[in-house]
């Protein structure tokens, strides 16, 4: 007995955090198949499907030191809420899909590989071995070049689709951080082909006959084609998709605008333009939109593989550079203005929002220009999220947190001079992937949701890449206004103090910050919300998210194969009241970012001449 029990207690500190417990892939398809729940499903989801993007590793049973939450090829998870012929009863059906893109594909060709064909994250963050890491490239290069001799399926880009999910000009597409978008067909699920800003592969009608929005041709257009994975900017009042595309290759970042093609439309296309005033390449996820304006985040986490001459990782936090904010008019980048403060790390700005005033001749203009970002003090929860040491930053124990808080920035577009005016927290408590009540919307939000922990979200003591106990849902208006008439100081400066404790306990209806809070061993996902219908306020609907019971562990840490997530819809105005819970097949890994698809956008869709398959060619 005790034997097996050491056997066991061997094999679980060879495995990796990434591949225990609900952190563990999947490896079962599942087409779409009806769900029991209980409570009463809202009838603003009829018709409607929710899909959530996650990295799901193909070569996840493989006992491996090198696992980052960001690998994986892409997953998708989702519950589409189908109307009962001739009654209004909703049935839920659970799918889910591998994203076929030509990474997946191309390793079905290679049965004897023993690990992923694109390097682990984890080799580009750590340190210690840097000819590990350079190996690691050098087979990778390997196998990319002799996927165009030997796989069915040549590799001809290198994204995993595995980030996020959106909806542009009548279709669905995955996206990831090192490639173009993946265009997906729901509510199957089915793969369709790659986007290039115009068209798709194997759609109906013309396709890929227009220049390429997404990336370049020829022998660097596996480094020209890095899309930003943190959903690409819908305008849904102008149907474009506002994204930018990063490289290792000056000028590092390029903009690109993509009209809709719909009748009616009339914007240009604004393609790859070079954002100039960015001296290296970083790791860029994310960026802001408003109506007239975008904000570029250049912030001291370089993505260089020269830093490996430097005795450095690839992707290094550097505490002692600026961080530095990008500002300009939404189609002239050209007329960027560079605002300066201290070292910070940004992965998800929430809303980013106009200020007008008049000027002399009595005219509206942009006078600056709002942002709210989920800002950490350096770049250690990448670390967190691979079981990789932390970044030795010397300073105060502040320097060594790995949870992020929200932030509010205001960028003031005077004449003379580039001004941060103001930059301090709204709360005290972690936060991240934040979800606006209605996205569709460039103006200024009331309320804002997101993720928190009654611990840490990114915890390297417990050994926990990322769990996420709580749901929040923060007044942002009320706290700026807060903020305004107190003067937090700049950086460190907080608005609401308390604790997620504090918060908890209180019972004021009227409180600016109201947590959900998941029973004691379940956790969830990032939460989307749903507008009700006929809606008095914006907070007036509901909240998705994916959650799980960790009770269902077996007592090694993995998940058995009868472990099943469920899928809970909360009213979103009081964060307390569960309506329904639909009850999954199996379980869905935690993940990252999902969105919520309407009827109309589902019965929309363009047209395909056929889907990818596991034997495409």
């Amino acid at each position: 007995m005790t034997e097996s029990n050491d056997s066991r207690s061997k094999i679980k500190q060879k495995e990796h955090r990434c591949n225990r417990g609900n952190f563990a892939p999947v490896h079962k398809n599942k087409n779409l198949t009806s769900c029991a729940f209980t409570g009463t499903i809202p009838l603003e989801l009829s018709g409607g499907q929710y899909v959530r993007n996650g990295g799901n590793p193909s070569f996840g049973d493989e006992l491996r030191g090198e696992m980052h939450m960001f690998d994986g090829d892409g997953m998708l998870s989702a519950v589409f809420f189908c109307e009962k012929k001739d009654t209004i009863e909703i049935i839920p059906y659970f799918v889910n899909q591998f994203i076929l893109t030509d990474v997946f594909l191309a390793s079905k060709s290679f049965p004897n590989l023993r690990s992923a064909i694109i390097p682990s994250i984890s080799h580009f963050l750590d340190r210690s071995s840097p000819l590990l890491t350079f190996y690691q490239l050098c087979r990778f290069i390997f196998l990319l070049l002799l996927s165009h001799v030997l796989a069915r399926n040549p590799i001809k880009s290198i994204s995993v689709a595995n980030t996020a999910v959106i909806f542009h000009d009548k279709r669905v597409l995955a996206t990831c951080q090192t490639g173009p978008p993946m265009r997906i067909h729901l509510p199957s699920l089915v793969t369709v082909g790659w986007y290039n800003g115009s068209s798709v592969d194997n759609e109906s009608g013309e396709t890929c006959k227009t220049k390429h929005v997404f990336g370049h041709t020829g022998p660097l257009k596996y480094l020209k084609n890095w899309t930003t994975a943190h959903q690409p900017r819908v305008d849904h009042t102008t149907g474009e998709l506002i994204s930018f595309q990063s490289s290792f290759i000056p000028p590092f970042v390029w903009y690109s605008i993509s009209p809709s093609t719909g009748a009616g439309s009339s914007t240009q296309s604004t393609l790859n333009l070079p954002i100039s005033g960015i001296s290296k390449p970083k790791f860029m996820h994310d960026f802001g939109v408003s109506s007239h304006y975008c904000v570029i985040l250049d912030l001291p986490m370089s993505l260089d593989p020269g830093n490996l001459l430097k005795g450095l990782p690839i992707i290094h936090f550097d505490h002692m550079a600026p961080s530095r904010f990008g500002v300009f008019p939404r189609r002239h980048p050209e007329k960027i203005r560079w605002f300066e403060t201290q070292a910070c790390f940004i992965f998800h700005t929430a809303s980013t929002w106009d200020e007008q005033s008049k000027n002399s001749e009595g005219e509206g203009e942009v006078s600056a220009v709002n942002m709210l970002a989920c800002r950490y003090t350096n770049g250690n929860m990448l670390h967190s999220m691979g079981g990789i040491d932390l970044t030795c930053t010397p300073g105060t124990a502040k320097d060594f947190e790995t949870d992020s808080h929200l932030y509010y920035y205001r960028f003031g577009l005077f004449e003379d001079k580039n001004v941060i005016t103001h930059q301090w927290a709204l709360s005290a408590i972690p936060f991240e992937m934040p979800v606006l009540a209605h996205p569709d919307s460039a103006g200024k939000p009331e309320f804002i949701y997101g993720c928190s922990s009654e611990d840490m979200m990114f915890n390297s003591v417990t050994e926990e890449p990322m769990k996420i106990n709580c749901l929040v849902k923060m007044n942002v208006m009320e706290l700026i206004e807060r903020g305004l008439a107190e003067s937090p100081g700049p950086i460190t400066g907080c608005v609401d103090e308390r604790n997620i404790q504090a918060i908890q306990e209180s019972d004021d209806v009227d409180d600016p910050i109201a947590i959900f809070t998941a029973p004691p061993g379940w956790y969830a996902q990032e939460p989307r919300f749903i507008p009700r219908n006929n809606a008095t306020r914006e907070d007036d609907g509901y909240i998705l998210t994916f959650m799980f019971d960790e009770s269902q562990l077996e007592e090694n840490g993995k998940a058995p194969e009868t472990a099943v997530s469920e899928l809970w819809v909360i009213d979103a105005r009081d964060m307390k009241t569960i309506l329904a819970k639909i009850i999954l097949p199996q379980r869905v890994p935690y993940g990252f970012h999902g969105n919520w698809f309407s009827r109309n956008e589902i019965d929309e869709q363009r047209p395909y001449k056929k889907s990818r398959n596991e034997e495409w060619k």
